[in-house]
This record gives structure tokens, C-alpha cells and sequence, in this order.
């Protein structure tokens, strides 16, 4: 049972809105950009990861006391509490925020690099021993024996192809607030103003005679009703990934044509163009390494040919 003293929090009232969007009897269909803002920068300071939100929202939730009560259980009171002083202030001053400050720690190569081919790979920003904890966590979670193959393939309620919807753990926030990563990301927004969302993880067991790939083919991560905007997505390799382990692939320098070619031709027609010209590159690291990409460039994991899993943390950021 939870400690009386959380009835004392101060409210929140941005859970009544939240549920207002999502309430299953009635969801609300036609959602405004200001609230979809509102809503991801909500998840950024309250560190909850969207799938599982919108899970308790849509299956359990019962009112406003039931979804500050199950943040709390999630994230603990104390954390509760600073996360709703900071929101509620953000909330009420308009988003406005006066220091975004930050140090760029990239070169200039670096930055080259990021404008002409829309994607960039830090090498080994993460140690070992951060990276096995969470590689750890995610065997737990799925009851995979790492030496036992036949464990590789189990079904769980939480996987869904390659995404693991895992968010709540120290492990994974030890990564996803590391300095150096927000200073990265920072460097390429030009803007020290940034939260980390609260991102899923990945798992790519090797494919073999009775389990075929369920990764998604080449894609984007983009509403087309809004159109490409300057976003970085990101991911960190948890374990070496040479280029017969199933790295993450993409098309260099898309982004410098999106905007042409879209007019030439809709999202779905000039996606099944692109998976057809067989344009995608592998995009092979090592353990810690970081990829980072603007959502205009096609991307796709691809098949693990290799005899172990790969393992990653997806990582990005919101400006707020």
C-alpha cells in the first residue's frame, strides 16, 4: 500500500487532460499538434514510456487518482512530486524556457558528416559494464539462456517483433541520462533545452530454419500529415554488432531529397520504390556504440546471420 503522504502531492492537472485524449469510451479522434507536444513533453519529465502509458490508459485505468497512483508505484513518490513541479512550471510559463546552454562536442568533420549523410555513429560513448546491465535485464526479462540457443526464440507479452516494451529500470536510465549522450544530441539540435524520452529496447536473435525475420522493412517514422521535420532518432549497440549481426541500416543523404521526391510521389508508393532500388547500407559498431539519424531517412534493421543475439537501447531526445 502506498504511503498516505503521497494524497499531499501537488496535483497535476494535466492527468485529467491526458486521460480526457484517451479515455476508451469515448477517445478523442481529432488531436492538435499543441497536445501532442504537450503530451511527449509530459512523458519526458515524468520518464514513462508511451506504449505502456497508453496500455494502463486504454485497459486499466479508472480515474485521475488511479493514473497518479500508478506513476507513483512506477516511479516513486519522491520522484512524482519533482516531476509534477517541473512540468506544472513548464506547463504554465508556455513552454517557455530561458537556458539552453550546452557545449557542442562534436567536430566540425563530425558535423560535415551529419549534413551531408543525415546520420552520424559515435563510437563507444557507453562503457561495457553499462551496456551488459541492461543486455542483462532484457535476457530476465524474455528468460533467455545465452547459452542455450533453443531460449532465444520465446513468445512474451512485451515483444513485439524486435521491440522489447521495456522503460522502467535503473539500467536503462543510467543510459538514457548519460551526459555525454545528451551532449551529442544536443550538438546536433543546437540546443541544451532537451529531455530523453523514455525508449523501448531491442532484441534480433539470429534467424534459422523454423524462425524468419520480424523486423520491419524500410521505413520512416514520420506522420506525413505533419511531413519530415528536423528530429533525431537513435540507438546504442549493446553488444558488437559486425554486419552478418543484424545492424541497423538506412540510405545516406535521403534527407537532402525527401521533400523533392514526396511531391513526386506519396509516402507509401516512394517507400516501396526505395526497398526496391536496394538502397540501404549496413551500419556495423561495436558495444557503445551510438547511431543517431534524422527521422527523413529511410531506415531498417535488418537479418541476424550471426550464431548470438543483438541487443540495443533506443535513445532520443525532445526539445522542450
Amino acid at each position: 500500500m502506498l504511503a498516505s503522504n503521497t494524497q499531499q502531492l501537488t496535483p497535476c492537472p494535466f492527468l485529467s487532460i491526458i486521460r480526457g485524449y484517451h479515455d476508451p469510451k469515448s477517445p478523442q479522434k481529432n488531436v492538435g499538434e499543441e497536445y501532442i507536444y504537450q503530451e511527449k513533453i509530459f512523458l519526458n519529465f515524468f520518464q514513462i514510456g508511451l506504449f505502456e502509458t497508453y496500455h494502463f490508459l486504454y485497459n486499466e485505468c479508472i480515474d485521475d487518482e488511479h493514473f497518479k497512483q500508478w506513476i507513483i508505484q512506477l516511479k516513486g513518490a519522491d520522484f512524482y512530486r519533482q516531476a509534477t513541479l517541473k512540468f506544472n512550471h513548464w506547463y504554465a510559463d508556455a513552454g517557455h524556457v530561458t537556458n539552453n546552454r550546452f557545449v557542442s562536442v562534436l567536430s566540425e568533420t563530425q558535423h560535415q558528416f551529419w549534413e551531408k549523410n543525415g546520420y552520424l555513429k559515435i563510437d563507444k560513448i557507453i562503457d561495457a559494464q553499462r551496456c551488459n546491465a541492461v543486455i542483462e535485464l532484457i535476457i530476465k526479462t524474455l528468460g533467455v539462456d545465452m547459452e542455450k540457443s533453443e531460449t532465444w526464440y520465446n513468445d512474451h507479452q512485451l515483444l513485439q517483433g524486435l521491440m522489447l516494451q521495456l522503460y522502467q529500470h535503473k539500467a536503462l536510465d543510467d543510459i538514457r541520462n548519460d551526459e555525454q549522450v545528451k551532449s551529442v544530441f544536443a550538438s546536433l539540435y543546437d540546443s541544451g533545452a532537451l529531455l530523453p524520452n523514455c525508449e523501448k529496447v531491442s532484441f534480433n536473435p539470429p534467424v534459422n530454419g523454423d524462425f524468419t525475420f520480424k523486423g520491419s522493412p524500410l521505413h520512416w517514422d514520420i506522420d506525413f500529415n505533419v511531413g519530415p521535420t528536423y528530429y533525431i532518432q537513435g540507438l546504442l549497440y549493446l553488444n558488437d554488432v559486425p554486419v552478418n549481426r543484424g545492424p541497423f541500416s538506412l540510405i545516406p543523404g535521403y534527407h537532402r531529397q525527401i521533400e523533392a521526391e514526396l511531391q513526386r510521389k506519396n509516402p507509401e508508393l516512394l517507400i516501396e520504390e526505395l526497398k526496391a532500388q536496394n538502397l540501404a547500407v549496413p551500419v556495423a559498431g561495436e558495444q557503445g556504440d551510438l547511431i543517431l539519424w534524422l527521422q527523413s531517412i529511410p531506415h531498417a534493421a535488418t537479418p541476424n546471420l550471426s550464431d548470438i543475439p543483438r541487443f540495443v537501447q533506443y535513445l532520443s531526445f525532445n526539445n522542450f
